[in-house]
């Protein structure tokens, strides 16, 4: 549908406290896809006859938390620039604040059908930078607020993966909604935006990995297994890719890929995780492992690949407490390493579930002090290779966000959409905020797979 605004107010939002100016220093996880992801958050609000001037309230009152929340959370305020002396992408944490947009529609929420299922109308809730001939002219994170004739609001809410990973994402919306909601400052976590201790894990030579490479770990069978990450093949000095730089927050929809919701039920999950337990002796299964399971071997299924070529399934695994010494809860930046599992297609289809979820749980276990340490040093390789997203899943796990801690006086979300994202082809995994328990895969597929994609996805046959 067509989602009419009228902007109401585009402006550079900066900090009420100017934070003393500095550079933070970015790790190569950090540096491996600087694109702006994009989310949208949907609150039913019951302020249904107030016109937008009447509403200023809660409005200005998000706005001047969101002035607060940039003090502690000063580099959402920076930009980019290359660093002189070693050609990489950092921080300028200059104080020069975000893109902030407030709107009105006269559309209603209830016309947008299912608010979580992507629609390309939402791309009109988050503002866009324009196109930049230097990576310094744009703002790293942008806010717009819209408010619906039904009295509903949404959030959209973009910023780049090299400033915050999801986890450093969702405590910075958390923390906005908790100043916004009017709890006390002094109470909120105090985020930790320095890549210091990371970088010096990663690189001191007292904690060298033992193995020269990580090509010498037995669980990466081929180059493409690590490097398949959402952005071009880079070299260790980022000058090379300074035009791609300059465009990090032009993310559209490709054409003839579809983005498609697909949900599930938590009686499902659960006797799923039951029967891969006993019938494969396993001592544990998480939500996220049978996931990540069927949908690898839908994917694979709808997409009709020769039986005896090679796939792998990719997903992120968070280092904080994983790297000696641990990063803590409150680290802001990446943090998430690629776990991979690699096998035939011929194999995928036929091994049952439980098998497939001990392969995924053994991919994470491998994922120790010395594999993050080599992984990270790997990315500042110039002889990345890509893989086609074919034979390539990714599956990132969303459902730990607890999307219902972000109150800003409005209410708890009433849902969450996710927009395009550089590699659309991955799987996100979230909770359904309206089917208590529920859980909800957003995938991109080729619109020819869509029908077959549904079908393999809802065959619930794993006996």
């Amino acid at each position: 549908m067509e989602l009419k605004l009228c902007i109401k107010e585009n402006i550079i939002l900066k900090p009420f406290k100017q934070f003393k100016r500095q550079t933070i220093e970015l790790s190569g996880l950090d540096r491996i896809s600087p694109s702006i992801l994009y989310t949208v958050f949907f609150y039913n609000s019951q302020l249904i006859n107030e016109s937008f001037t009447q509403d200023e309230g809660p409005v200005e009152r998000a706005k001047t938390a969101l002035q607060k929340v940039l003090i502690p959370w000063y580099p959402a305020a920076g930009r980019f620039r290359i660093s002189e002396a070693s050609g990489k992408l950092e921080i300028d944490c200059n104080n020069e604040g975000v893109i902030l947009i407030t709107a009105v529609t006269d559309s209603k929420l209830e016309e947008l059908g299912r608010l979580h299922e992507y629609k390309s109308c939402y791309e009109n809730l988050v503002p866009k930078c324009p196109e930049a001939t230097d990576i310094s002219q744009n703002p790293i994170a942008v806010v717009q607020i819209t408010k619906f004739a039904c009295g509903g609001f949404s959030i959209g809410f973009g910023s780049s993966h090299a400033l915050f990973d999801g986890i450093g994402a969702f405590n910075f919306l958390a923390s906005w909604a908790q100043i916004s909601n009017g709890k006390d400052e002094s109470e909120l976590m105090v985020p930790n935006h320095s890549r210091d201790a990371l970088l010096s894990a990663i690189y001191s030579p007292n904690s060298s990995p033992t193995a020269a490479s990580i090509y010498e770990q037995d669980h990466i069978t081929a180059i493409q297994d690590l490097y398949g990450i959402p952005m071009q093949a880079m070299a260790s000095d980022d000058r090379c890719w300074g035009t791609a730089l300059a465009k990090f927050s032009q993310v559209d929809p490709q054409v003839g890929l579809e983005l498609v919701t697909l949900g599930m039920k938590k009686e499902t999950v659960e006797t799923w995780k039951g029967q891969a337990i006993e019938k494969g002796k396993l001592s544990k299964c998480s939500t996220f492992d049978v996931l990540c399971a069927h949908v690898w071997k839908a994917r694979v299924k709808t997409l009709s690949l020769e039986a005896n070529t090679n796939i792998c399934l990719q997903f992120p695994v968070d280092a904080r407490s994983r790297l000696r010494p641990p990063l803590g809860e409150n680290f802001t930046g990446n943090a998430f390493v690629l776990a991979s599992v690699s096998c035939s297609v011929k194999q995928l289809l036929e091994e049952p579930l439980h098998d497939t979820i001990r392969k995924i749980q053994a991919a994470k276990d491998e994922i120790t002090n010395e594999y993050i340490k080599l992984y990270a040093r790997a990315l500042e390789a110039s002889d990345k290779f890509f893989p086609s997203m074919r034979e390539l899943t990714i599956v990132s796990d969303w459902s730990r966000f607890p999307f219902h801690a972000l109150d800003f006086g409005w209410g708890k979300v009433s849902n969450a959409a996710i927009l395009a994202t550089p590699v659309p082809d991955t799987a996100f995994l979230m909770l359904d905020l309206e089917e208590p328990g529920g859980f909800l895969v957003r995938i991109g597929i080729g619109r020819q797979y869509v029908h077959d994609l549904i079908t393999n996805f809802s065959n619930l046959n794993y006996i």
